[in-house]
């Protein structure tokens, strides 16, 4: 797990998928609302970094120069495109998110007794919340 002291020193490393193919440039940290841990990162890609990628930190190891991340950079450029101008991120694009790199949102509800619309709101209910963690340096 990568701890917000770590974090700190991401901003700009490289970013490798296990197979060791080079994805990119660190861009932004994401943290979890609720644990205040580093959750996301985005990725610069492209010929000059002009797209990024958000890439879960789940999984993902960091040895001070060098992030290497728990999927593979196709899944990363094949991911869902975020506009990152408007602050922290909606709710149907965290969501979309976390499926498509077919992680747990929330309470799954299947998980959850009760009819599914019952289900559906106390999905809601208990949903993780990214926000973007700004480091400034004086």
């Amino acid at each position: 797990m990568i701890g917000q002291r770590e974090a700190l020193r991401m901003f700009g490393c490289e970013v490798f998928d296990p197979a060791g193919q080079r994805i990119g440039i660190v861009g932004q940290l994401f943290i979890d609302d609720d644990t205040e841990q580093p959750a996301w990162i985005t990725v610069q890609t492209g010929l000059f970094g002009t797209n990024e990628s958000f890439v879960p930190l789940d999984g993902a190891a960091f040895d001070g120069d060098t992030v290497t991340v728990s999927v593979g950079k196709e899944a990363v450029r094949q991911a869902p495109r975020v506009d990152l101008d408007k602050g922290d991120l909606p709710l149907a694009t965290e969501r979309a998110l976390y499926r498509y790199y077919g992680m747990t949102y929330g309470v799954d509800p299947e998980s959850a007794d009760g009819d599914s619309e019952q289900s559906d709101e106390y999905v809601e209910s208990v949903r993780l919340r990214l926000r973007r963690w700004v480091a400034t340096t004086r």
